[in-house]
């Protein structure tokens, strides 16, 4: 999972000083979510794990909503940038930055926190309406990548199927976590897991068309 970076909350974090602080309070919310799970996380476990009193915390946060939103923004902007540099260590070649992005992503799944983190949201998602909206838009800043980079390899997809086709990826691979993440049944397998995504995706964006993807034509033609 990627590190939480110094933010700016316009009103209450405009400055280092205060921007320092919400950095701690988001660490703390993140900790408590990945230790325990989200009903492990008040405002008060939040405070003390910052190391600032609850009047304190209630002055850049009154609610859990509002933090969880910006942990949610400041969890996905990290990972945004990080594929931005696994692109680059990647090269030019398209290829090779989607097969980049599709082994980073699985090898991800591979730390604790990520393992415990995001099974959290969803299962959160489950029965909270303001949780499922954040959760959208996280996967959905997420998959811009994807979509970006199947829109390159196969140029002639419509907006939709590579929508589709994007998602279907994400999909697959956030679906490997309760099987190759920390300590799964498979996680000494990954590595092997992750040749088999990358492979099969990389086919997949390269061969799929509309036709395909809307009729359910098992052989998709050029």
């Amino acid at each position: 999972m990627r590190s939480i970076q110094l933010q700016v909350r316009p009103g209450t974090a405009a400055f280092s000083k205060g921007q320092e602080r919400v950095l701690k309070i988001l660490q703390s919310a993140q900790d408590l979510m990945i230790s325990g799970g989200y009903h492990n996380l008040t405002l008060r476990k939040v405070a003390s794990g910052a190391g600032i009193s609850v009047g304190n915390l209630n002055y850049y946060y009154s609610n859990k909503q509002d933090l969880l939103r910006d942990l949610l923004d400041t969890v996905i902007a990290a990972y945004i940038a990080e594929f931005d540099n696994v692109r680059q260590d990647a090269g030019v070649s398209l290829e090779d930055q989607f097969v980049a992005i599709v082994r980073f992503i699985i090898e991800d799944l591979g730390t604790q926190e990520t393992t415990n983190f995001f099974p959290e949201l969803w299962a959160l998602a489950n029965h909270d309406e303001h949780a499922a909206e954040r959760m959208d838009a996280l996967y959905t800043k997420a998959r811009l990548v994807l979509n970006e980079l199947v829109a390159s390899l196969n140029p002639d997809l419509s907006e939709q199927s590579r929508e589709q086709v994007a998602l279907f990826i994400s999909a697959s691979m956030e679906g490997l976590t309760p099987f190759v993440g920390y300590q799964k049944p498979w996680a000494n397998d990954r590595d092997a897991i992750s040749n088999i995504a990358a492979l099969s995706f990389l086919n997949l964006v390269r061969s799929v068309n509309d036709e395909a993807i809307q009729s359910g034509t098992l052989t998709p033609q050029p």
